[in-house]
């Protein structure tokens, strides 16, 4: 009686720690994502600044238009 009690704990005490293990395993998984997403949405906020930015651009100095055109294409080549 004692051994089949001994060998329910340790199975119970087996499948937690495999528990334990594939959920810290999924949380890498899940923060990636989660990362992706937030990339994503300040991706796309930086394309709505991007566009208010463009009906500016004829206000700004010659300097900063070129700057911003600069910024703007690497911004795309990397988007």
């Amino acid at each position: 009686m004692y051994s089949m009690l001994l060998t329910a704990i340790s199975n119970l005490l087996s499948k937690f720690f495999d528990w334990k293990k594939s959920a810290a395993e999924h949380q890498m998984e899940t923060d990636i994502i989660d990362d992706k997403k937030d990339y994503k949405k300040a991706t796309d906020i930086a394309e709505k600044i991007i566009d208010i930015a463009e009906k500016y651009k004829h206000e700004m100095t010659m300097a900063h238009r070129l700057k911003f055109s600069h910024l703007v294409q690497s911004f795309k080549k990397y988007n």
